[in-house]
């Protein structure tokens, strides 16, 4: 009958692990969306790392964790936001004339 107990407990604890490794993975969705982010950012597709940014930072304030990186995303966001609109500007200026 011992036995029988300690394989009951056994299978408990491998549920109750499971669990909470599943718990936490979910719980990391913001540094997934941030780790995205800053891959988009590096290729060059600022309008996409902007919304991973942007999701990541709704997910941190939904789940009310992690304050400070939650301050360097909005930082993030700030800095990606002044270079899409310089880029913007940029591409819509006048055309530079060649002399010949």
């Amino acid at each position: 009958m011992s036995h029988l107990l300690y394989f009951l407990f056994f299978v408990l604890a491998a549920i109750a692990i499971s669990i909470i490794f599943i718990i936490q993975h979910k719980r990391n969705g913001h540094t997934e969306l941030y780790k995205e982010g800053v891959h988009n950012e590096n290729e060059g597709d600022y309008a996409l790392a902007l919304q991973n940014y942007s999701d990541a930072l709704t997910e941190i304030r939904r789940r009310n964790v992690d304050h400070k990186f939650g301050l360097k995303i909005e930082e993030r966001i700030k800095i990606l936001r002044t270079l899409i609109d310089y880029e913007k500007g940029f591409q819509t200026s006048h055309p530079v004339y060649k002399a010949f």
